[in-house]
């Protein structure tokens, strides 16, 4: 019945909700932490913020359990919380009830379940992450809770698996279910979707009762990007932005205090079609009832702005340089028709002299190598920055490169920036991996930080090559990590990536002929540009090492065996050549390309190997 009632309300006046709950919070109880942490121990604190809200003039409030989950709450005290919170909130609402008894009205206050976004970094599977999502949604459907607001999302696909998970677990029964976004000033989420992309996306999603905007901005930046953008006659639409923004002092997150600023700009934004109102960070009780006061004349929702969304004039750009406009990529078209390409990687310089890395790339230039890539600090040992480096040997030489970008090291900020200043120097080629984690002895002293995976940095980048780079958009190639026992699940996480924009694979280093068969049956199952890992080995020691030290990595006993000890330099870089030869031989008939690292900057050994493959595909023609 109260979905219901919600449902009708609000296709006749604004909804108005309440503001937040853990700046505020952190205002009343500043030495306190966060406010999800006291749901159990301290019940009134929350309850009392509840209520002030509801006195306020809320009249949709959300639970206290945007954060509870695995990043602030241990998974075994999950359920314990998210009930407790849910119980606050009812209190509060009971506590209104007795409050206006007597007083001859009919005033409903709907509680509403909010889900916050659980970070899903290179260390957290995405499978885990979901089965976090559904043990929320289920404590809070066993609680009773039936409106659902998912807010301060980057991106709706994962918004949309829950949203799905809920109508499933719901049946027959009436949900409601509001999905709220956060953007920057720019008008962009952190994943670096538009506002009237991620409308135009929502508006199709059935599963979602309505969308809308909170936090990341305050309303008047708020104000002017929805003067922008369009939506649907029929959708239901929510804006929650903060209240400004904030600033530090002595350690405490502040804002400026102005409710009656906030709500008349505030009440510009309701005329532009808004269905449900209220405010994010750095608002108060004060806000709401402010907000209350411009609304307090029941208004109906105005008429939202109805013109030609964005996406289709991004369409119509995307199809014209699809039919002739876009830049070219040499490498990208080589790979396109069927040629077979040779990539090189070089490591940058532990330390300040690029002297043997410069004459590296000019080297693999004279050898007229398709592509030079740079690797991001390999194994989580630093090393000079792979964009700049590739930037650096660009302009030198000339040859075209192909850094590597880690999501280890970088947050989605310093990631956005290096794309952004690699594309502007340009840089049009970059293989995107997850990283090498932190070793065990460094976590004392250095954190990985994985604000995302490979798949999600790959969405990323694919936004960006459609929301700005449509001309002369990035390529970019994955990482191939053969080895494991679940084919079926290799091949489902390169189709994934596919999926995300990726136009060809680099494996690890091959060397037995089960793993080329391994490399086989992944390229028959996915039909993606593969190009086959071949690492020279340049002596006895290096092939005991390759075989012993590095996971995933299969070594042949009969290939260390083709060393001795005592064998010359030269002797030993001419077995490396041949054993080289015969693996590339062998994937000849399947592999793209091959993908050569080069072992302690022996550039002239690598160039041997190509020379020597290039002899056997001429012979082949």
């Amino acid at each position: 019945m109260q979905v219901q009632a919600l449902k009708e309300q609000l296709k006749n006046r604004i909804i108005l909700m309440d503001g937040a709950m853990g700046t505020y919070f952190n205002r009343l109880h500043p030495d306190e932490g966060e406010a999800e942490g006291v749901n159990v121990t301290h019940p009134e604190w929350i309850q009392e913020i509840h209520e002030k809200y509801i006195a306020a003039g809320a009249r949709l409030i959300r639970t206290n359990t945007f954060a509870v989950n695995h990043m602030l709450v241990r998974r075994e005290d999950m359920e314990e919380n998210l009930t407790a919170a849910v119980r606050n909130a009812r209190e509060a609402v009971q506590c209104h009830k007795e409050k206006v008894q007597g007083e001859g009205t009919e005033d409903v206050v709907w509680i509403a379940g909010s889900i916050g976004p659980i970070r899903a970094g290179g260390e957290r599977e995405a499978t885990q992450v979901l089965e976090e999502y559904r043990l929320i949604c289920d404590t809070l459907f066993a609680q009773g809770i039936r409106i659902f607001i998912l807010e301060t999302f980057a991106e709706h696909g994962t918004v949309v698996q829950v949203a799905n998970y809920l109508r499933n677990m719901a049946g027959e029964e009436d949900i409601f279910i509001l999905a709220q976004f956060s953007v920057n000033r720019m008008g962009y989420t952190q994943y670096g979707y538009s506002m009237q992309r991620m409308i135009d996306a929502l508006e199709r999603e059935t599963v979602l009762d309505g969308f809308g905007f909170n936090c990341g901005i305050g309303a008047t930046h708020m104000n002017q990007l929805l003067g922008k953008i369009t939506f649907s006659k029929d959708s239901v639409f929510s804006v929650l932005p903060n209240a400004g923004y904030d600033h530090m002092l002595r350690g405490r997150q502040l804002f400026m205090d102005n409710p009656s600023y906030y709500a008349s700009v505030m009440e510009e934004i309701a005329g532009k079609g808004v269905n449900l109102i209220g405010g994010c960070c750095g608002t108060t009780p004060e806000y709401i009832r402010e907000l209350a006061r411009v609304l307090q004349k029941g208004d109906a929702p105005a008429e939202k702005h109805i013109t030609e969304p964005e996406t289709k004039r991004l369409q119509r750009r995307l199809q014209e340089t699809d039919s002739g406009q876009r830049a070219s990529n040499p490498f990208i078209e080589k790979l396109n028709r069927g040629e077979r390409v040779y990539v090189v990687e070089i490591d940058s310089p532990f330390d300040q002299n690029a002297d043997k890395f410069l004459e590296a790339a000019y080297r693999l230039k004279e050898n007229d190598v398709d592509l030079v890539t740079i690797s991001d600090s390999p194994m989580a040992k630093p090393r000079a920055e792979a964009f700049e480096m590739g930037i650096y040997i660009a302009g030198q030489t000339g040859i075209r490169v192909m850094p590597h970008v880690c999501c280890r090291d970088r947050n989605l900020i310093a990631l956005r920036s290096a794309i952004l200043g690699g594309h502007i120097n340009g840089i049009r080629d970059m293989l995107i991996i997850t990283g090498d984690p932190v070793a065990r002895d460094d976590r004392n002293t250095i954190t990985g930080v994985f604000d995302m995976n490979s798949i999600k940095l790959m969405e990323y980048v694919k936004n960006m090559n459609q929301e700005m780079f449509t001309e002369e958009p990035f390529y970019y190639g994955g990482a191939l990590n053969y080895a494991g026992i679940n084919i079926e699940a290799i091949a489902g996480r390169m189709k994934k990536k596919m999926e995300a924009g990726c136009s060809y694979f680099l494996t690890q280093p091959v060397y037995s002929d089960d793993d080329i068969e391994r490399v086989r049956e992944l390229k028959q199952r996915t039909q993606a540009k593969i190009l086959l890992g071949i690492m020279p080995l340049v002596s006895y020691r290096n092939a005991l090492y390759m075989k012993n030290e590095l996971p995933g990595i299969h070594v042949p006993e009969d290939i260390v065996n083709c060393y001795r000890p005592d064998m010359e330099r030269a002797e030993a870089e001419e077995t490396a050549i041949r054993i080289s030869v015969e693996i590339g031989k062998k994937a000849m008939d399947f592999a793209d390309g091959f993908y050569f690292m080069t072992p302690f900057n022996r550039v002239s050994l690598v160039n041997g190997v190509i020379d020597r493959l290039r002899e056997v595909e001429d012979a082949m023609m």
